[in-house]
């Protein structure tokens, strides 16, 4: 199951999902220490963009509000089947996974309730312009929702993406500013890994390219 191939993006090499579920993910990007630097609370609807094979659900279920509802969305049909199995077999509630194709400006299907929260782990930087995936996650979030992402610091280490496929925190906040998001919050998860909270700012027009009117 998922060979890597030289054609193929590094997220989708499967050895590098093991990696993003595996005790060595743990202590690069304790999730513990994200969850002590966010808020859920109140949150009705909360995606987790990019989710993989579902590292952060058990964390962001300890989180939110009971009778909150978490959406797993990801690209890769294999990833949601092994999440599926998961679900069964631990009677995870309050939980659907929702398969979305790459775009390079997502949009979360219509029939998913507008989220309070997307929370987007090293998943940005895999975008070709992370600050228009960016505007279309908030286009698709409740309006003043909030997106939380986590990424890669750029830094060259041997674990995680090639230091070319990163991201600097200090890129990631020109580009949010530059498509009018407003940042509400910025952390540090370790020496490999950086948070960032934005929302709509007052000048962000939702209407352009809304697919939900």
């Amino acid at each position: 199951m998922g060979n890597y191939t030289p054609d193929m993006d590094y997220y989708e090499d499967f050895n590098y999902q093991e990696f993003l579920l595996s005790s060595r993910r743990k202590s690069l990007c304790s999730p513990e220490k994200v969850m002590q630097s966010i808020s859920l609370k109140g949150a009705k609807n909360i995606v987790d963009f990019g989710m993989g094979m579902g590292f952060f659900i058990p964390y962001l279920q300890q989180k939110m509000d009971r009778d909150s509802w978490l959406w797993g969305v990801e690209c890769q049909a294999e990833l949601i089947d092994l999440v599926l199995k998961r679900k069964v077999e631990h009677n995870i509630k309050n939980f659907s996974t929702v398969y979305l194709e790459k775009n390079d400006t997502p949009l979360l299907p219509q029939w998913i309730p507008h989220p309070d929260v997307i929370f987007a782990s090293l998943s940005l930087s895999t975008f070709p312009n992370p600050g228009l995936a960016m505007d279309g996650l908030i286009r698709s979030a409740k309006m003043g929702g909030k997106l939380i992402l986590l990424d890669w610091a750029k830094l060259d280490h041997n674990e995680g993406p090639a230091i070319k496929e990163k991201v600097s925190l200090d890129k990631m906040k020109y580009l949010a500013e530059l498509y009018l998001l407003k940042i509400t919050n910025q952390f540090i998860v370790s020496e490999l890994v950086y948070g960032l909270e934005v929302k709509a700012s007052e000048n962000f027009v939702y209407q352009f390219y809304d697919h939900r009117e």
